[in-house]
């Protein structure tokens, strides 16, 4: 895939697994922005108030940019790069999972609890239905009310999406939707077109 083009889930999902007695619950979230993440991480926490531990990891964007994680009490590296991992293996990006975590009475030591935590997290995203993301640039577009059908169908023909339409008393003015490779194409097409 392009640094255009990137996975993602489509809506909210949980999912739940025992290991030797403890509960693992992995809520998966959609995010687009941190503080988005922060947000659904606050309502797990307020919903499973009474769990031992609320271990996650997101990461954002079309590059994979943008990502944290946290262990949230557990030892050092069993938890969050786990999910992290979980999220990576499936190539996935705007995504944030959280695994709540109830202590059923059997320590799963630090291989047992690590793997308990990718497992949580890899069932979480198994429930998920995956969606395509397309990175756009705004790009407006201005022109005399003579050369709509040109634009238009142009505008069609590539499969543009129109964010907005305005109309002044002697022009139009389009903002579009446009990947960020296509820009320079679209431009020259356009002044082609008029």
């Amino acid at each position: 895939m392009t640094d255009e083009i990137y996975r993602s889930v489509a809506a909210p999902v949980e999912n739940q697994i025992k290991v030797r007695g403890s509960r693992f619950i992995a809520s998966v979230f959609p995010v687009s922005i941190p503080q988005e993440a922060d947000e659904h991480l606050q309502s797990v926490r307020k919903h499973y108030f009474d769990a031992t531990h609320h271990c996650f990891a997101y990461t954002i964007g079309n590059t994979k940019d943008a990502v944290r994680f946290s262990d949230a009490g557990e030892p050092s590296g069993t938890a969050g790069q786990k999910i992290l991992s979980a999220i990576r293996s499936k190539d996935l990006s705007d995504v944030l999972v959280v695994v709540t975590r109830y202590f059923g009475g059997t320590k799963l030591g630090v291989g047992g609890l690590g793997r308990a935590y990718f497992d949580s997290a890899s069932t979480g995203l198994d429930g998920c239905v995956i969606i395509q993301k397309h990175v756009v640039q705004e790009f407006t577009v201005r022109f005399l009310f003579n050369d709509t059908n040109p634009v238009m169908n142009l505008v069609a023909k590539n499969e543009v999406k129109i964010d907005s339409t305005k109309y002044t008393a002697d022009e139009t003015v389009l903002t579009l939707m446009v990947s960020p490779s296509r820009i320079q194409f679209m431009s020259d097409a356009l002044m082609n077109a008029t």
